[in-house]
């Protein structure tokens, strides 16, 4: 199945963290990061800017979110909670 973003929201896939920590916690725990890395997989075609397929960007990580309808789980943020984007340093 295909999710296509649509009302400016982008699909993008989250850097999955290590963790060596002995301490259990809830699988719905978040990090206390402020903000959050990701790529891009899917834009809606109204987003502003233009963002692209594999894009790096910096969002802030408490707007992710997570949607499972029975298909795996994907995330979502809205265009406007992007604070900036990556690039290779061009020295």
């Amino acid at each position: 199945m295909i999710f296509k973003p649509c009302n400016r929201y982008l699909l993008v896939n989250k850097r999955e963290k290590e963790s060596n920590s002995f301490i259990a916690l809830p699988d719905d725990f978040r990090s206390p990061d402020k903000y959050e890395k990701v790529k891009i997989l899917a834009t809606s075609t109204d987003t502003r800017p233009e963002f692209s397929v594999g894009q790096e960007v910096v969002v802030l990580s408490h707007m992710v979110e997570e949607v499972d309808f029975g298909h795996g789980t994907i995330y979502l943020v809205l265009e406007n909670h992007v604070v900036g984007t990556l690039k290779e340093s061009e020295l």
